[in-house]
């Protein structure tokens, strides 16, 4: 039998206000947990075995839900105290979503898989064989949880994002990635040293590719990729810094129409991802 607290009902309880606090990055960041909405993305981090620490269930979503929590509880993936139903009073406090599912999940960032560098960390960055995407600045959330779930569908290993790009905890990020946070293995460079990290992959054989107007620039259909070979995403308006430009190989544009205005990140990256991973 599901094993569940009693219903919360004040929206002035101490965990309600500490769940409200994960919508802000500094908490996050200080409790080293985040939370997100809804029953698929619920299912997904129990598949993905996260550590769930509290699920919120508004009291009428309970039945729907009760068999999934109940069977997460008897793996020893939910402990016994974790499921907490509350009032609906209580759930539309808490609640980010417009049309709510009735459940919200909190657990612990996911810290062995994504790491914070430093900037020893990227003018040292290691070889490997990993299928990488690197991302630049990339500040619209959703463009971001799009990247991550686009590399986690195609094949790319790992994703190298600089440190002002949007928070992968932001809850539009982990909407728009759709659970491929929960999969994904992520690297975060510090402010300045993505540049030294391209110069690190270079200098390990990998051939970096700036998705860039330049002079120099190839049409990315025409260029003889290599496994290991990867490509730099930009800034959804500015593109990409000139020190992350210099720092790569080569630069590769996605050829368009005529008067096309540029493609929004997220698809340009799928496009650049599609070609990364059919690499031989």
């Amino acid at each position: 039998m599901l094993k569940k607290r009693e219903l919360l009902r004040s929206r002035q309880n101490p965990t309600v206000k500490q769940i409200c606090a994960l919508s802000d990055k500094k908490h996050r960041r200080e409790s080293g947990l985040f939370r997100f909405d809804g029953v698929k993305l619920l299912s997904e981090a129990l598949t993905e075995r996260l550590d769930v620490r509290l699920v919120v269930v508004r009291e009428d979503a309970l039945p729907m839900l009760e068999a999934i929590l109940e069977a997460a509880q008897n793996e020893g993936i939910l402990s016994d105290d974790a499921v907490l139903p509350v009032s609906a009073e209580v759930f539309e406090k808490i609640s980010e979503e417009r049309s709510p599912e009735g459940v919200i999940t909190v657990a612990a960032q996911m810290r062995d898989t994504h790491r914070e560098l430093s900037a020893e960390d990227c003018r040292s960055y290691p070889a490997s064989e990993e299928r990488l995407l690197i991302a630049e600045a990339l500040r619209d959330p959703g463009n971001l949880g799009t990247v991550i779930r686009s590399c986690a569908a195609l094949g790319i290993d790992r994703l190298i994002i600089s440190d002002d790009c949007a928070d992968i905890y932001n809850s539009k990020t982990i909407r728009g990635a759709m659970g491929g946070l929960f999969r994904l293995k992520i690297d975060v460079a510090p402010a300045g040293s993505l540049p030294d990290l391209i110069r690190a992959l270079s200098a390990n054989g990998r051939r970096v590719y700036a998705t860039a107007l330049h002079s120099d620039a190839e049409r990315i259909g025409e260029i003889t990729l290599r496994r290991g070979d990867c490509f730099v995403i930009g800034n959804e308006g500015h593109g990409l810094s000139r020190e992350a430009i210099d720092a790569c190989d080569g630069c590769a544009i996605i050829p368009m129409r005529e008067g096309s205005e540029s493609l929004n990140a997220a698809a340009a990256a799928a496009i650049c991802i599609w070609e990364t991973v059919r690499a031989k």
